[in-house]
């Protein structure tokens, strides 16, 4: 038969309280005296405090992992260099020193050299290079504007933008090109 009481509930501990427990128990071992119990039965035997000529349980005991000092060799080989100031690249220098009007500019420059390099390698590699041609042009449109930002750390959204612009331009471009090679007629 069950003789648990519903009833009763037990007390779950707060973080204060088991840091505040844990410092007690922590001082208590220093001292060399016995850990306090405070959930110990009434009945149950106390621990007996170790003779004072005994030296202290656990000297080295330290109640939290990130309380325990480094020993000064460990710190002197692995520095690390996060906590470092962070200095900029010659590029974000230069891009720093642009004012917004000259930035957009160059994004869009470069936004549209992209993208005609993009069409390039889509329509000029011809068929033995195609597959060649396609996955160039997928690095480019994908992988180098995200490379790009992450190492100047800005945005390059008006970038982007000016490369699929030019992107689509030259894909009319091609389809018209194209067409008037065949006589618009799409069935060769």
């Amino acid at each position: 038969m069950d003789r648990q009481n519903p009833n009763t509930e037990k007390h779950v501990p707060t973080e204060a309280e088991i840091a505040r427990l844990e410092a007690e128990a922590a001082a208590a071992l220093q001292r060399g005296e016995a850990i306090p119990r405070r959930d110990a039965p009434d009945d149950a035997p106390v621990q007996p405090a170790p003779k004072p000529e005994d030296p202290p349980a656990r000297p080295d005991f330290v109640p939290y992992v990130d309380d325990v000092p480094r020993p000064a060799s460990a710190a002197t080989d692995e520095e690390d260099d996060d906590d470092d100031d962070y200095i900029p690249s010659e590029m974000e220098k230069r891009i720093a020193a642009m004012t917004p009007r000259q930035w957009q500019l160059w994004q869009i420059l470069g936004g549209g050299a992209i993208g005609i390099a993009i069409v390039v390698c889509l329509f000029g590699f011809g068929p033995d290079l195609a597959t060649y041609g396609l996955i160039m042009a997928a690095l480019m449109a994908i992988i180098l504007p995200r490379y790009l930002e992450r190492a100047w750390r800005c945005k390059l959204n008006t970038a982007r933008l000016a490369m699929i612009i030019t992107m689509v331009i030259g894909l009319i471009v091609m389809f018209i090109v194209t067409g008037m090679r065949n006589g618009f007629s799409f069935k060769a």
